[in-house]
C-alpha cells in the first residue's frame, strides 16, 4: 500500500479503521466505482479492519503491561515490583495466644515436648479452623506443666521438595498460593543425607559472603512465590543434586479472625489431660496483597531501603509488613513541647482493635529498632480519635 495522507493512524476503533480503508480505496482509480458496502469487498474490508483492530488492541495492552502504573495483570505488577526488591505480602495466618496446662498421669515426668505443627481446632460460625504451634517447645516441670502466652497460628504445615540442579534453570516454586511466607523453613540435605543445612531468609545483600546460608523470596507468576539461593559468591550455593525441603504454613486469611475457643486435636507427648485457656482471640489474619496495594507500596518501600530514617519510613514499613495496621502516624520528638530529641513517636490504629495491645507494641518495636538509626528510639503512643 502506497503512502496516503487520508489514512488515520491515531484511531483504533473498528468502524474508523474500516472507513479509512474505504477512503483509501475510493481514491484509487481501479476501485473508485466499487460499492464497498454491498459487495464482497465489504467482507474483505471487515477482515482487514478486524485484524488491524485486534493487533492494535493487543499491542496497546502489551504496552500497558510494560509499566507498573498502567499494568492490569497481577503477574506484570509482581514482576515490576521484583525490580524494586519488593515482595508482595502473602496470606498471613491469624494468631491467638493461649495458656496451656498439661497434667501428666505420671508424677515423675519432668519434661515434655510440644512438637512443631501440633494442632488445635476452633469452631467459628460453624466453620472449623486448625491452629498450629510454630516451633518445638520443651517444658520442664514435675507432673504439671504450664505454658503461658503460647502463640498458635491458623493453618497447617506443608512441604515442597526439589532436587537442586543449577544447570537447567530449575525454579524452587512454592506450590500452594495460600502460603504465609513468614513461616518459611528451608533445609538443604547434601551428601545423601550426611549433611543437613538450615538456610535463613535474607532481604538484602548486606554482610553476605560465599558461606552465608541464606535464601531469598520473590514473587512469581500465578500468585505464587519462589525461593532463590545464592550464587556461591553472594550466599552459599547448594551442592548439585542436593535435596531442598521447603516447609511452610498455609492460611485462610482473615476468616479465622475472632476464633476464641481451642481444643487440642491429639495428646501431647502421650498426655491427654490438657486445659486450654484463651488469653487473646485470633486476629491479624489477612489475604494476599492486592494489585492496587502493590502499586502503591512498592515504590515507597524502595525509597526506604529497609531503613527507618524519616517519619514516612516508619509509617511505610509498618503498613507494608503488618496488614492488620489500619492507619499509622509518626512524628519526631522535636515537634513536641517541650521537645524530646532522639525519639520518634508512633501512633498505630489496628483493624477491629481498640488501642494498641502490649504484645503488638513489643512486636512492632522489635521490628523497627534494628532499622532505626542508633540514636533514635521508636516510642509507641496511644492514638487519639477525632
Amino acid at each position: 500500500m502506497a503512502a496516503n495522507s487520508s489514512i488515520s493512524l491515531t484511531s483504533l476503533d473498528f468502524d474508523t479503521i474500516k472507513n479509512t480503508f474505504k477512503s483509501y480505496l475510493r481514491g484509487q482509480d481501479r476501485f473508485k466505482d466499487y460499492d464497498f458496502d454491498g459487495s464482497n469487498m465489504a467482507v474483505l474490508l471487515d477482515l482487514l479492519a478486524y485484524n488491524t483492530f485486534h493487533q492494535g488492541f493487543y499491542l496497546n495492552m502489551v504496552g500497558n503491561e510494560m509499566f507498573m502504573d498502567s499494568a492490569v495483570l497481577r503477574d506484570s505488577v509482581v514482576s515490576h515490583a521484583k525490580e524494586l526488591n519488593y515482595v508482595p505480602r502473602s496470606f498471613k495466618s491469624a494468631e491467638a495466644i493461649i495458656n496451656l496446662t498439661i497434667t501428666s498421669q505420671n508424677v515423675n515426668t519432668t519434661s515434655l515436648t510440644i512438637p512443631k505443627g501440633y494442632t488445635f481446632s476452633s469452631n467459628f460460625f460453624n466453620q472449623l479452623y486448625t491452629f498450629s504451634v510454630a516451633e518445638n517447645i520443651t517444658v520442664n516441670g514435675f507432673g504439671t506443666f504450664n505454658i503461658p502466652n503460647l502463640k498458635i497460628y491458623e493453618g497447617i504445615y506443608l512441604k515442597d521438595t526439589y532436587v537442586y540442579a543449577s544447570g537447567n534453570n530449575q525454579r524452587n516454586l512454592i506450590s500452594n498460593k495460600n502460603v504465609d511466607i513468614s513461616s518459611l523453613s528451608v533445609t538443604v540435605i547434601e551428601d545423601t543425607g550426611a549433611t543437613i543445612h538450615t538456610y535463613t531468609r535474607a532481604s538484602s545483600l548486606f554482610n553476605l559472603d560465599s558461606s552465608s546460608k541464606i535464601y531469598f523470596v520473590q514473587g512469581a507468576e500465578s500468585d505464587s512465590y519462589e525461593i532463590v539461593f545464592g550464587d556461591g559468591i553472594t550466599g552459599r550455593k547448594p551442592k548439585e543434586n542436593s535435596v531442598v525441603v521447603i516447609e511452610y504454613r498455609i492460611s485462610n486469611g482473615e476468616l479465622p479472625n475472632g476464633c476464641n475457643s481451642f481444643i487440642p486435636d491429639t495428646t501431647i507427648d502421650g498426655q491427654n489431660d490438657i486445659v486450654v485457656v484463651t488469653e487473646s482471640p485470633a486476629n491479624a489474619g489477612s489475604i494476599s496483597e492486592s494489585i492496587e496495594s502493590i502499586k502503591f507500596n512498592a515504590p515507597r518501600y524502595f525509597t526506604t531501603q529497609e531503613r527507618a530514617v524519616t517519619t514516612e519510613d516508619y509509617e511505610t514499613l509498618l503498613k507494608i509488613n503488618f496488614p492488620e495496621v489500619n492507619a499509622v502516624t509518626a512524628f519526631g520528638g522535636e515537634d513536641l513541647d517541650p521537645p524530646q530529641y532522639g525519639k520518634v513517636f508512633i501512633a498505630v490504629d489496628l483493624v477491629d482493635v481498640d488501642g494498641l495491645p502490649d504484645i503488638k507494641r513489643t512486636e512492632y518495636f522489635r521490628f523497627l529498632r534494628p532499622r532505626s538509626p542508633v540514636t533514635i528510639e521508636p516510642v509507641f503512643v496511644n492514638p487519639e480519635y477525632t
